[in-house]
């Protein structure tokens, strides 16, 4: 998997517009984790991803109601960052067999929430293959907020404003935890504060990766090659 380059990091800290912009730049194929969840559910074997696979379960016997009922209200945010790691952790066996299904012929970029430090830096043939965001808790809430990330509980859920501080809690969870292990591994961490805009940071980003982007005629090539 040497033809992978990785971002890593919680929600809302800009993994998925960087990857865009730099897949855009250098005609990379991109890979969003988040994208992949409904057929990660349907994939989901009881006894190699059984987190995954309760998840899945839960979505198909409740309806909408209940099942944010259950997401957001029935955990603290401490519960809901473990066992939403777990299912994400056991995802990473379906984002490898999807990364092999796809083209060797250019590069990937592959975004997601779940590519936590300690599960990607196996992974690496290049130490120079990751990197990871983690966003400021004033970024954070912002961002949530400017998304609208609470709309749809607001209609269905009687405690919306319990669910929406428990949801950005949880998120901050990780977050903190992505900072940890980064730090704890001497690994490449892009802080995001809201003081750079997006270009500045898929930069910041692309200095790092430099040595494993295609040069220029390689680019020519694969958009050539990608318009046929």
């Amino acid at each position: 998997m040497s033809h992978v380059l990785w971002i890593g990091g919680p929600p809302d800290c800009g993994k998925t517009t960087i990857a865009d912009l730099l897949g855009s730049k250098y005609q990379l194929q991109v890979y969003h984790f988040d994208r992949q969840e409904m057929d990660h559910i349907r994939r989901a074997d009881p006894e190699r991803h059984p987190a995954l696979f309760a998840l899945g379960t839960k979505l198909a016997d409740l309806d909408e109601k209940a099942f944010q009922e259950w997401l957001w209200l029935s955990c603290t945010p401490e519960e809901m960052a473990a066992s939403g790691k777990l299912v994400w952790l056991e995802r990473i066996h379906l984002v490898i067999e999807d990364l092999h299904a796809m083209s060797t012929d250019r590069p990937i970029i592959a975004e997601g929430p779940g590519f936590f430090p300690e599960v990607i830096l196996p992974l690496l043939m290049n130490s120079r293959q990751a990197i990871w965001m983690v966003p400021s808790e004033s970024f954070k809430r912002d961002s949530h907020h400017r998304r609208l990330k609470g709309k749809r509980r607001a209609e269905l859920l009687d405690n919306p404003e319990l669910a929406q501080r428990n949801h950005i809690e949880r998120d901050l969870l990780w977050a903190e935890q992505y900072r940890q292990s980064a730090k704890e591994r001497a690994l490449p961490l892009l802080e995001v504060d809201g003081s750079k805009g997006p270009e500045e940071v898929a930069a910041e980003a692309e200095a790092y990766f430099k040595r494993l982007l295609p040069p220029s005629n390689q680019r020519h090539r694969n958009a050539v090659n990608g318009s046929s």
